[in-house]
């Protein structure tokens, strides 16, 4: 009788090693879940790389700056009060290929930049509202004379570094 006890018993209990073989897949699965959910991150993340760009996009994470230093401008300003402007100022690029371009086009660069900047009075570049403009003017002049279309601009913005105007 003990021994029918035994076999009754045995078919209403669970082997141990169900649960093991149960556990060990779901945690396989799971792993491949993250393993695919980072390859699709991955590829998302680097998806200029196959549109043919050549740097990595502006502002992605990991991604610094290219800056590239212009020497000084010293110019006489317009107006009725005249003046002198000093300035120095850097561009910011949108690549790192795109120094050796601003670099074969800056006698170019600097005479179209020359002849913006003595366009200006003392009055215009006083307030930081005229500073701001001059920039954009800068930089759009830049791209215009580098031939840069206007949707992939090779210079994406101007900083100065030194701004001294004396009337």
């Amino acid at each position: 009788m003990a021994q029918s006890k035994a076999t009754t018993a045995a078919p209403n209990q669970k082997p141990a090693g169900n649960k093991r073989t149960m556990v060990i897949i779901i945690s396989a699965l799971a792993a491949v879940l993250i393993l695919l959910a980072g390859a699709v991150g991955y590829l998302f993340l680097n998806k200029h790389n196959q549109n043919g760009e050549d740097g990595p996009v502006l502002g992605a994470p990991g991604t610094l700056p290219v800056f590239e230093k212009m020497d000084a401008f010293v110019i006489n300003l317009s107006g009725e009060q005249g003046g002198m402007l000093q300035v120095e100022m850097e561009t910011e690029l949108s690549a790192e290929s795109s120094r050796e371009i601003v670099k074969a086009y800056t006698p170019k660069i600097r005479s179209a930049i020359i002849m913006l900047l003595s366009s200006k009075s003392a009055q215009e570049l006083s307030s930081a509202e005229g500073k701001a403009k001059l920039r954009n003017q800068i930089r759009k002049i830049i791209n215009e004379t580098i031939g840069a279309s206007p949707d992939r601009p090779l210079v994406v913005g101007v900083v100065f570094t030194s701004f001294i105007v004396q009337q």
